[in-house]
């Protein structure tokens, strides 16, 4: 018998099909490797047992953008009862990206975001945009799901805001750095506050609206970052836990199990676009290794729990 057990909590095959979670083959004989059995186990499983496992570890619940009310209930639910991987506090407050505002007034360098609640503050937020090109997005979204890249006097800008809106949902107002739609953004990986490995993200978005080959699909390298991108998404490592206890965040350590900082550089320097604390990919198979400094962050968290 394993020492732990673990579930990776995950999505369905069908989701799974159209976009594969690469970390999780590797993930698992890492875990076994550490006498730590990790069980993929969809999150919305009605059938699923979650007494029997140590610990969830949430990984993959890509659909939870479709059902975000149940999501948080499922949260709720199990962390009741079995200890959550990153926490519950975590993912409630990362869920949203209005958390950027959070860390900008800490003294975060943002990509500057403007959030709107109605169809007059995204036109004000587009006139206001001091660039050429503007992204719009949902403060709660994944996958590059409903979000847009534009000319800024583009109307399909504010038609795709007032969508989000119909939605029920906000509307960020970002203004497009040229380097993204050029080259990309940088990932830094973390575990248990750690620098893991960095990658390379190619650009997603084409311009007018859409995804670039009318299809997500993510264009991704081993690279290494640079000094200035490391400091920034060491001040950020620094920051967010002080902002989770906070937040209300009582585990023995705020310091997340594992994060994946979205660095672009603008004309001012670094900026982060993203602090992904909950269902990030690693993309552990650019950096040979990395599954097991993951592992061995997990067995540490098992150990700790007791």
């Amino acid at each position: 018998m394993p020492q732990h057990r673990i579930a990776y909590v995950t999505t369905d095959d069908d989701y799974l099909a159209a976009d594969p979670d690469t970390d999780l083959p590797l993930v698992v004989p890492a875990l076994a490797a550490l006498d730590v059995e990790a069980v993929p186990v969809v999150w919305h499983d009605a059938a699923a047992d979650w007494s029997g496992f140590d610990a969830l570890v949430v990984r993959s619940p890509w659909d939870y953008t479709h059902m975000p009310a149940a999501f948080l209930a499922w949260l709720d639910a199990r962390s009741a009862t079995t200890p959550v991987l990153n926490c519950a506090h975590t993912i409630r407050w990362n869920l949203d990206k209005r958390y950027l505002l959070d860390l900008e007034a800490e003294g975060v360098a943002i990509v500057p975001t403007v959030v709107c609640e109605s169809v007059d503050e995204v036109s004000d937020a587009l006139d206001a945009v001091n660039a050429d090109e503007v992204v719009v997005k949902p403060t709660v979204s994944a996958g590059s799901k409903d979000t847009g890249r534009f000319a800024v006097d583009d109307p399909d800008a504010l038609d795709l805001g007032e969508h989000i809106l119909a939605m029920g949902k906000h509307v960020m107002v970002q203004p497009c750095i040229p380097g993204v739609a050029e080259a990309g953004e940088r990932s830094i990986v973390y575990f248990d506050g750690q620098l893991s490995h960095t990658l390379a993200k190619g650009p997603l978005l084409a311009l007018g609206g859409g995804l670039i080959g009318g299809e997500y699909r993510e264009a991704i390298s081993a690279t290494e970052c640079t000094d200035a991108e490391h400091a920034l998404a060491d001040t950020v490592a620094a920051v967010v836990p002080e902002l989770l206890r906070g937040n209300g965040c009582v585990c023995a350590t705020s310091v997340p199990l594992y994060a994946r900082y979205d660095i672009v550089v603008g004309d001012t320097g670094p900026m982060l676009l993203e602090a992904e604390l909950f269902e990030p990919s690693f993309f552990l198979h650019t950096s040979p290794g990395s599954e097991h400094r993951f592992a061995e962050a997990v067995a540490r968290r098992l150990a700790a729990l007791g």
